[in-house]
């Protein structure tokens, strides 16, 4: 890619101007590619002929003529890296290779630290800007020359504005583009940025373009000050000289940035609140901007900022599809911790309930088969709730079976357990609860760490206690070393014993009203077999909590005792085999 760069005779404008295959005509007349409008320059005075990626360099009959590196041109001359053309006062430079401009930024910090992106000071060659239309005029200013787009260039610019942007929805892209844009209709900017609010009301540069080569390293330095005046009136701002404004005498970081012609625009949203701002500045003298300049920036800033601002809705609707369907994920993976069937435990019937306050839970139960027919029943409650505390629920599942098997003793498994989580370091706990039933024994074995103990009712008289409520001990991965103790009770046929999770007491209606332990222990003092039980509860608890929001996960697991048939009298064994024919229809029952 080649283009043509001022180096003097324009105020030591920096200002480029691509070239392409055909002629880039140079002079005083409208119609000429590049219009200059200084000194001794005639109507067409020069042109650079591209074809095939070379450039020749031809006088058109100027009165003053057209010079190649100090010497006057007399025959279409093959252009070189760095050659010099002077037309009048003004001298370009012909360059062959692109030259990158680069992000950096100070408000005053440094651009790598602030995610500033890198962004090329070049339009990609496969995109050029037409050359139908004169680009550039140069005129007289109150320092020296400054330019600025033709009406046709701006007309152009703008209509490529529309057209590239309109389909863009995301904003790192959206906003090169507007830079892109803004330096073909401004071409004596030197740079231009856009400034950003994020969600923690911070000014942030998004992006950044500079004419020219700059070390990719080097700090470009953004006054405050000009984009909370903007932001503040969400007016566009136009200062002919910055660093002598006499709005900004409270700010020295003016002068220091030296900024001379500038103009600033707000963008705002929908509400019409401002979220940052658009500017583009020079530091070259007076007049390089002017009064019709700051309605046409002011008019792109405002398309702009719908724009940014659609493409930003767009990017939160993705960003909050891909975690619906994170989260969708992630509870397809809890439930596989969770148990699918009942444990294989003859003379036990165990039922549960289980239901996640949002997505996922931190809420964990689990059925775990011991050596020698054992089965270990654990309801647990990791602190909070969400992505993390199902995290570390995972985490537990898998030691609390290790633990388990590893170690007959289930006060020693328990201790272990503790150690294990709390070398972890997380600044989590959890509350469990694990009740071992064996099927060769009237004895059942429960460690509380920290838990609600089980409500056991009576199958008999139908009362409730709660063993193992003075034995608890701390909840799990708080310390390591913590102590646990073993409690037994005896379930005999007929006994219920419920294990269940805070989100179950706890739920709260509207009124910020608990549900309470009492009317769990009356439910269950009151109702038939496990599932009815839990039956019973949760459907109170549901109409307890009625249109108020879920409080927290809720846990609930059920465990009765009945006696085998291998444990059964004669005449148990008579009154079942009764029991069983009566509930088949008579149908039936003769064809048997």
């Amino acid at each position: 890619m080649a283009f043509l760069k001022i180096i003097s005779g324009a105020a030591n404008s920096t200002s480029t101007f691509d070239l392409a295959d055909g002629d880039t005509s140079i002079g005083r007349h409208p119609d000429c590619t590049i219009v200059v409008e200084a000194g001794a320059v005639s109507r067409f005075h020069a042109k650079v002929s591209g074809a095939d990626g070379k450039f020749e360099l031809s006088d058109s009959g100027s009165r003053n003529g057209t010079f190649l590196n100090g010497q006057k041109v007399a025959t279409p001359t093959l252009l070189k890296n760095g050659d010099r053309i002077r037309i009048s006062e003004v001298e370009f430079s012909f360059v062959e290779e692109e030259q990158s401009g680069f992000a950096g930024g100070e408000m005053t910090f440094e651009g790598a630290n602030f995610g500033i992106m890198m962004v090329d000071d070049r339009e990609p060659a496969s995109q050029p800007f037409s050359t139908g239309a004169p680009m550039v005029e140069i005129r007289n200013s109150v320092d020296g020359f400054a330019m600025s787009a033709t009406p046709e260039a701006k007309l152009e610019a703008l209509q490529q504005i529309i057209s590239s942007l309109g389909n863009a929805l995301v904003v790192d892209e959206v906003l090169p583009k507007i830079l892109t844009s803004l330096f073909r209709l401004f071409p004596a900017a030197d740079r231009g940025f856009i400034v950003m609010r994020d969600e923690e009301d911070n000014l942030i540069p998004r992006w950044v373009k500079t004419r020219g080569k700059h070390d990719e390293t080097e700090t470009i330095r953004i006054s405050k000050t000009i984009v909370r005046r903007v932001m503040e009136t969400k007016e566009a701002m136009l200062s002919m000289d910055a660093s002598d404004d006499s709005r900004f005498d409270s700010s020295q970081s003016i002068a220091d940035f030296s900024i001379r012609s500038m103009i600033c625009a707000p963008l705002l949203d929908s509400d019409g609140e401002a979220f940052g701002v658009l500017q583009i500045d020079s530091t070259q003298g007076r007049g390089q901007f002017r009064e019709d300049d700051t309605d046409l920036l002011a008019g792109v800033a405002a398309y702009s900022g719908i724009l940014v601002n659609n493409a930003r809705m767009h990017e939160q609707a993705i960003r909050q599809k891909e975690v619906e369907q994170d989260l969708e994920l992630a509870t397809g993976v809890q439930q596989a911790f969770l148990p699918n069937q009942p444990p294989d435990a003859p003379g036990f019937r165990v039922s549960s309930y289980y239901q996640a306050a949002h997505h996922i839970g931190g809420d964990y139960y689990d059925y775990i088969h011991l050596p020698g027919g054992r089965v270990a029943v654990v309801v647990a409650d990791v602190v909070g709730h969400g992505v993390a505390a199902a995290m570390f629920m995972a985490k537990l599942s898998a030691e609390t079976r290790f633990c388990l098997a590893s170690d007959n003793d289930v006060a020693a498994a328990i201790e272990r357990l503790n150690d294990r989580m709390s070398s972890l370091a997380v600044e989590r706990f959890v509350t469990f609860l694990v009740m071992v039933l064996d099927p060769e024994s009237d004895l059942v074995t429960i460690v509380n760490a920290g838990h609600m103990p089980p409500l056991v009712r009576n199958g008999v008289s139908r009362e409730i206690s709660e063993p193992g409520e003075e034995e608890s001990g701390l909840p799990i991965a708080i310390a390591e070393g913590m102590d646990y103790e073993a409690v037994t009770f005896p379930m005999r046929p007929g006994d219920m014993a419920a294990m269940y999770t805070d989100g179950i007491n706890e739920a709260m209606d509207v009124n910020d009203e608990e549900f309470g332990i009492r009317r769990i222990r009356e439910l269950i003092q009151a109702g038939g077999d496990s599932e009815e039980v839990i039956k019973e509860v949760v459907s109170s608890v549901t109409e307890h909590v009625g249109e108020a929001d879920p409080f927290d996960d809720m846990c609930l697991v059920i465990v009765e005792r009945y006696k085998r048939d291998d444990q059964l009298s004669t005449e148990e064994q008579v009154q079942r085999l009764k029991e069983n024919a009566a509930d088949i229809p008579t149908g039936d029952v003769r064809e048997l």
